[in-house]
């Protein structure tokens, strides 16, 4: 009759343990999968940010309205339906004489966010992504190309 008890109070002690460390488990196992998210993210959204821009600095568009169209248009092109742990997605192009810039800004939607605010002051779950190109000018294109040439010439 004692190792009968004894086997009870061993399935008690697994029983409490598992309770105990299961939670902890599974939090940790849903922060890394969100992670995962954010870092997948971040990376499109900061090579989306430099590939919007290149598209604006091409020597085809004469004026600034022409590069800031072809901008805008690849900046919400590139990361449309790509996002998972990001909301309130915004983005902004800007275009002077020798830069086109694609800036992005959005909010992380990771768990137990607001759990996490409540505790830790000064929290900021947003994310500003900001990337420019140089503006292509032909003449200076050209210009370097030569001297590339004559260096390479023997």
């Amino acid at each position: 009759m004692c190792c009968i008890v004894k086997r009870q109070y061993e399935a008690a002690y697994f029983t409490v343990e598992a309770s105990l460390i299961l939670p902890a488990v599974m939090l940790f196992t849903v922060m890394m999968i969100f992670l995962g998210f954010y870092s997948y993210d971040r990376c499109v959204m900061e090579h989306s940010a430099y590939e919007a821009a290149l598209r604006g600095t091409s020597s085809h568009y004469k004026t600034a309205q022409e590069a800031e169209a072809a901008a805008r248009t690849a900046a919400s092109r590139l990361v449309e339906d790509k996002l998972f742990a990001m909301h309130d997605f915004k983005y902004d192009v800007s275009v002077d004489a020798g830069s086109v810039t694609v800036a992005y800004h959005c909010v992380v939607n990771m768990p137990f966010v607001t759990w996490l605010c409540e505790y830790v002051s000064g929290t900021d779950m947003t994310l500003d992504i900001q990337k420019s190109a140089n503006r292509l000018r032909p003449a200076r294109t050209i210009r370097d190309c030569r001297v590339l040439n004559g260096l390479a010439a023997p």
